[in-house]
């Protein structure tokens, strides 16, 4: 089949293939009742035989295919593996660690470079933002703030849009399907990682309410996939010593590790890039190549670490402790009592339920968003730039509604807030104040969960501050999911999920003695397993983000509860991405209903039948057969 990076037959048809489904009516929706249905995919299944499936991937429409993951071990194999010489089966483990190490080394530097890049460009943004605020030109402020924004906002969807369609979005519903068997255009290519990188910088950097999660496990495969087959003919680059593996099954493991080492790199946590591997995205599994991902996750964390310790010597510009997320809660945590307990379970219960709500709400804006998309690369810029637009007014004009508040006294950090980040922002108080919305609005996404996640401030958010920036979030992750930038969901969610934690924490702080900053951590854990449907991977990348494992028992109950809850109305917000695209999926168990189909139920085309031994003849007239 082709690599990732090379020509295909079927994509210069893709047109065609476009009008031919509008034309059967096999494509989008024939009515709104099919189109608010999350069991159907938004693109339907063809009703004739083809060389290649259409499906989604990014905003356009394009030919996939499936992989052999399963070695065909036939009398040639086994000859051909029993003549290698051991000093080949040697060099062949030899070099799969040694491309778990150079992924692990690749993502890992890739990763760091892209928090520095964040950290720098919305550093100096924040900064001339609020140098311009205490000289009063409160205007002039909000157009350098919104122009910035608005630049690498279009900046990144250009990108996306002329370069590599392919990278919008999060990629791990592609990364997925690719792990289950199903390969489309381009989304490994080096195209596509290049502006992956590089459009994540600058959707982060605009001050999208997005992450950059979700981008670094895609990027993480399309590093794998390179390195897998030495490199991109169709760039000139080539390795003939990493071309080894030619079998769809080893760089099936080699993507697998590099989604693992993508999560790794982005929250610092190689076990739960593991454990999202396994849970998540990989469909199959077996000990060896847990090994593997084990290695390669260890060798980001250890990559992290070391270029972290070379940039707490202010080497690295503005890149601080919001460059990659870290947050140490020391809750001290050690007794629940009753209602502890069931101020968790109604946080667990409510989690579920904004969960499922958001992954309906995402599922009708993106299919709308499809439709705007399918007119061009012009409309999904403008339609990034509106969004950019109302990003930036209400970040920098809901602060206004805020109220100032007094500093506390006995603070080891300054008050108000003096630089880019912190938890108490200035905004327009007067000295000695600072406006608690503005500390969370006018902040990096990392510094503004850390601001939420703090232990000992139940009193430094107002409630209302609080039910404010929750709505604004919750909105603005479900419009700005489906622009045409990478863009993950798993900074919005936590933001979402640890504002409400924080109210019911407030609201429930009569009955139950846990922090307000637990309470925020708890909540991202609920919203996380309402709208994903992950539960071991979750809480291990929790714990490790938070570094307290006193919470475990806490975490995994809100994240059972949230779960159970959210399943009762539909499914994980990945799993209907990777349907409404209309990327196929087998899923590890069968529906009930399928235990009672025969081949003739469903085939696509006229059921052609041979007998155990048949005749050539037959076989070469059933091949001529006129399938249009």
């Amino acid at each position: 089949m082709e690599t990732q990076d090379g020509g295909s037959n079927d994509i210069e048809n893709i047109e065609g293939a476009r009008r031919e489904m509008e034309r059967n009516a096999s494509g989008f929706y024939e009515n709104e009742n099919d189109a608010g249905s999350v069991r159907q995919p938004l693109l339907r299944k063809r009703t004739m035989n083809t060389t290649s499936q259409i499906a989604i991937v990014g905003a356009n429409v394009c030919p996939i295919e499936s992989l052999d993951y399963e070695i065909v071990e036939n009398d040639l194999f086994k000859q051909d593996w029993r003549s290698r010489k051991k000093v080949q089966i040697f060099q062949y483990v030899l070099l799969k660690w040694t491309l778990a190490l150079l992924i692990g080394l690749a993502t890992g530097i890739v990763g760091f470079l892209n928090n520095l890049a964040v950290e720098n460009i919305a550093g100096l943004k924040l900064l001339l933002t609020s140098n311009l605020m205490l000289e009063n030109r409160y205007f002039t402020a909000f157009l350098a703030y919104g122009g910035i924004n608005l630049i690498l906002a279009a900046a990144a969807a250009a990108l996306c849009a002329y370069v590599a369609p392919a990278a919008a979005g999060s990629g791990i519903p592609e990364v997925k399907a690719y792990l289950n068997g199903v390969d489309a255009y381009s989304i490994l290519a080096p195209s596509t990682l290049f502006v992956k990188i590089f459009g994540s910088i600058g959707g982060v950097s605009a001050g999208f309410v997005l992450g950059k999660e979700g981008p670094m496990v895609h990027t993480g495969a399309c590093i794998a996939n390179l390195l897998g087959q030495g490199g991109s003919r169709k760039y000139h680059l080539t390795w003939t010593w990493l071309r080894y593996f030619e079998s769809d099954r080893d760089r099936r493991d080699l993507i697998t590790c590099g989604s693992a080492a993508g999560v790794a790199a982005a929250f610092r946590a190689p076990v739960g890039g593991v454990l999202f591997a396994l849970e998540e995205a990989a469909s199959w599994w077996r000990s060896a190549l847990l090994w593997r991902t084990f290695f390669t996750t260890a060798i980001v964390a250890v990559v992290l670490r070391g270029l972290i310790e070379y940039c707490r010597s202010g080497k690295c510009g503005l890149f601080g402790k919001g460059g990659l997320i870290m947050f140490d809660i020391s809750s001290n945590v050690s007794t629940y009592s009753t209602p502890d307990l069931i101020a968790l379970i109604v946080l667990g219960v409510i989690g579920g339920v904004f969960g499922a709500l958001f992954n309906y709400l995402l599922d009708r804006i993106l299919r709308t968003y499809s439709f705007i998309n399918e007119k061009g690369a012009p409309f999904k810029i403008l339609l990034t730039i509106t969004i950019s637009i109302l990003t930036s007014c209400c970040s920098y004009g809901l602060p206004w509604l805020a109220k100032c508040t007094p500093c506390p006294k006995d603070l080891e950090e300054e008050c108000p807030t003096v630089g880019r980040s912190g938890n108490f922002k200035n905004f327009h108080c007067p000295p000695g104040y600072y406006n608690d919305l503005a500390s969370l609005f006018l902040n990096t996404n990392g510094d503004a969960i850390r601001n939420l996640f703090s232990g000992g401030t139940s009193n430094e958010f107002h409630t209302s501050t609080l039910f404010l920036f929750f709505a604004a979030i919750y909105g603005l992750g479900l419009v700005t999911y489906g622009v045409a930038v990478p863009s993950g969901l798993f900074i919005p969610v936590i933001l979402a999920g640890a504002t409400y934690g924080r109210i019911i924490g407030t609201l429930l702080r009569p009955i139950s003695d846990l922090d307000t900053g637990l309470f925020a951590l708890l909540g991202a854990a609920s919203f996380l397993g309402g709208t994903m449907r992950m539960t071991v991977s979750v809480c291990v990348i929790l714990l490790e983000l938070t570094n307290d494992l006193l919470m475990l028992s806490l975490v995994m109950l809100v994240l059972l509860i949230s779960k159970t809850v959210a399943d009762c109305f539909n499914k994980g917000v990945y799993d209907q991405i990777v349907m409404m695209k209309g990327l196929p999926y087998m899923e590890a168990h069968a529906e009930p209903y399928m235990r009672h189909l025969v081949a003739g139920d469903v085939v696509s085309g006229p059921l052609i039948t041979f007998s155990g031994v048949e005749k050539v003849g037959n076989i070469v007239e059933a091949l001529r057969f006129d399938w249009s």
